[in-house]
């Protein structure tokens, strides 16, 4: 049973916490907690609806919220904290403001591409973006709403239609993953556990163990930040890389070796295959940059390994798509009105309005880049790409749920301009494909995969799906305005340029268009060709792991290990791969699921007490311990 209260909560919940996640991982630094599959800042506060669900179940058992409830709540704040975080309003924001306020006669800017900013979604006041940089004032002074209005209205509706595609998407597909396929849904398995109506796992002594182990050390860590006689614990991430100063292997370049308890415990939950290909893919990476080295190739980029990555994931989406054509083609039938063998009666929305919604929201978004001035054919071909990138992710994180993902710099914008050069685009063509970069920039805190699992947590709780997929909508369009509204509210009090993260984002996008118009380039015959060798070898990986059983190389390892992330959570992947291997190899499937707990709590552990100690720090208005400083 799902009542009304349960979306009450998730909204009054969603605009402290975008204050919570727009004042560490913009205004401070850290703990960036939207940059892992599974966010801290909701695992904080399901655990805290959780303890407190428990009190009131002692003293009115009927008014306590089920585990659908719970569940409600903890996905509208997660879309929420999506929204809000690192790589989607904070970025949207910084290319609403950025272009007005630092263009100057020497980069040219206006001259080069500010007849082609379009208005309506750039803001140009003086007096306003003056206020917003440099602080000491409010977003209620005169004449701040009226210039701030109209862009937030318009980039909320956008943010709007592309979930909703995204969930259009979801729903074609949640029968194959989950019904057909029985994918496993790692990320979910905390969630899940933590809200059992019975609490076997708050029971469970295993997990309290590794709940101590994890928050003991982000105890201690954070009173160390206080009291620097206290010895610190280091589990976080440094560098190794400088200890490497001879050639060919001083090529390796930046190599970080870290220790987090949490993604121990997210590793102990992948499929062994997956965290064994994440850190073995990694050092591969890194003898790719050796080899270059020592055969002296030093061409920018080589050797490409973003574009191999990113051949990867259209790999995997390739290979998906074939795997499940006999039930798209029963999903084809379903939305023509023909017999099949599907029944979606019990589906967040039927396929018929699923696929009209995908189409026609699409549509409307390759039109609202129209109106903005980029040509049909560019815009079809960018959101083709973006959606099959999020469908790559959503599929990732659903089989296997690896603890990051972010695919930097290589989004639709980057590829289009890789594959065709910015030489044949035009001038507003790559005006508008800049500002693509707003939703662009990295692929960490996705809201698709959190539209797909929460259909998995709605069916092993046996609650509706369009409940859910109601809760999803809410959050995101109450998501949109509490983070901008947010974001504006502490930039005009304390000055956006003060911000961690106030002005990076802003110059990495227009800068780069600044050199794509100053500097334009044919298409980038090797980086093509680098996208097309990652597509082929993780077919080829695909392949091998149908032919051979026990074939350790999984493709999906293959395509997320070379992007930025992976650097942070190699090593403790691999020593999750350690302990998964062993305990099944000398304790079997007994013995593992005795452990889950263990290592369940070692993500708890650290998430609560690491969150904490964030709180603890905005509320006293000092700096605190960050656990997790990507």
């Amino acid at each position: 049973m799902i009542r009304l209260r349960a979306f009450v909560i998730g909204a009054l919940l969603i605009p402290p916490d975008a204050w919570w996640v727009i004042r560490c991982e913009d205004v401070a630094q850290g703990p960036y907690s939207t940059t892992i599959s599974l966010f801290a800042n909701a695992v904080f506060i399901l655990a805290l609806l959780v303890v407190l669900n428990a009190a009131l179940r002692r003293v009115a058992p009927r008014q306590a919220l089920s585990q659908a409830e719970l569940l409600i709540a903890y996905v509208m704040v997660s879309i929420g904290a999506s929204l809000a975080g690192l790589d989607l309003i904070s970025v949207v924001m910084q290319v609403m403001a950025h272009p007005y306020r630092f263009a100057t006669p020497e980069n040219r800017w206006m001259a080069l591409f500010g007849r082609y900013l379009p208005d309506w979604l750039i803001v140009s006041d003086p007096a306003a973006l003056k206020s917003y940089y440099e602080g000491h004032s409010s977003i209620w002074s005169q004449g701040v709403l009226t210039v701030w209005l109209k862009p937030s209205l318009y980039w909320t509706g956008f943010i709007a239609v592309l979930l909703l595609v995204m969930m259009c998407i979801n729903t074609l597909v949640r029968s194959q993953w989950i019904d057909r396929e029985r994918l496993t849904f790692p990320i979910i398995q905390l969630p899940l556990a933590a809200t059992e109506p019975e609490g076997r796992l708050w029971r469970n002594k295993l997990m309290w163990i590794g709940f101590a182990i994890a928050g003991g050390i982000d105890l201690v860590n954070g009173l160390a930040l206080y009291y620097p006689s206290i010895p610190t614990i280091g589990v976080k991430h440094f560098d190794i890389g400088y200890l490497v100063t001879a050639k060919p292997w001083s090529a390796m370049g930046w190599t970080p070796v870290s220790f987090y308890p949490f993604v121990i415990g997210l590793g102990f939950l992948l499929p062994a295959d997956l965290s064994f290909s994440c850190w073995f893919f990694y050092i591969f990476w890194k003898l790719q940059m050796v080899a270059a080295g020592g055969m002296a190739w030093d061409a920018p980029r080589f050797p490409y390994i973003i574009q191999q990555c990113f051949g990867g994931y259209l790999a995997v989406l390739a290979t998906l798509l074939w795997t499940a054509r006999g039930y798209l083609k029963q999903v084809w039938h379903c939305i023509l009105g023909r017999r099949s063998e599907l029944d979606d009666s019990t589906e967040a929305m039927t396929y018929r309005t699923a696929a009209i919604g995908a189409v026609t929201g699409t549509a409307l978004l390759i039109a609202f880049m129209w109106r903005m001035g980029l040509s049909p054919v560019v815009g079809v071909a960018a959101f083709v790409l973006y959606f099959a990138i999020s469908t790559a992710i959503a599929r990732m994180r659903a089989e296997l749920g690896p603890p990051v993902h972010d695919l930097h710099l290589s989004g639709p914008d980057l590829v289009i301009t890789q594959t065709v050069g910015t030489q044949n685009l035009s001038a507003r063509d790559l005006t508008v494909l800049d500002l693509f970069f707003a939703f662009n920039r990295a692929y960490r805190g996705h809201p698709m995969p959190i539209g797909i699992e929460s259909m998995k947590m709605a069916q092993e709780c046996r609650a509706s799906q369009r409940r859910f997929l109601a809760a999803i909508m809410l959050a995101g369009a109450l998501g949109s305005i509490a983070a901008i509204w947010v974001y504006l509210g502490i930039a005009y009090r304390h000055g956006a340029s003060t911000f961690n993260q106030g002005l990076g984002f802003g110059f990495e996008t227009y800068r780069r268009l600044e050199a794509w118009l100053t500097s334009p380039t044919p298409p980038d015959a090797a980086a093509n060709a680098a996208t097309g060798i990652g597509f082929a070898f993780a077919l080829f990986l695909g392949l091998m792991r149908l032919r051979f059983t026990g074939w350790p190389f999984h493709p999906i390892g293959y395509a997320i290990s070379g992007n930025w992330s992976m650097n942070l959570v190699w090593l403790p992947l691999a020593i999750a791969w350690l302990a998964k291997v062993g305990i099944l190899k000398f304790g079997g499937m007994r013995m593992y699921r005795t452990a889950i707990p263990f290592f369940l709590g070692l993500i708890l552990g650290q998430m609560v007490v690491g969150s904490a100690w964030s709180l603890y720090g905005l509320v006293m208005d000092q700096p605190a311990y960050s656990f997790w400083g990507a």
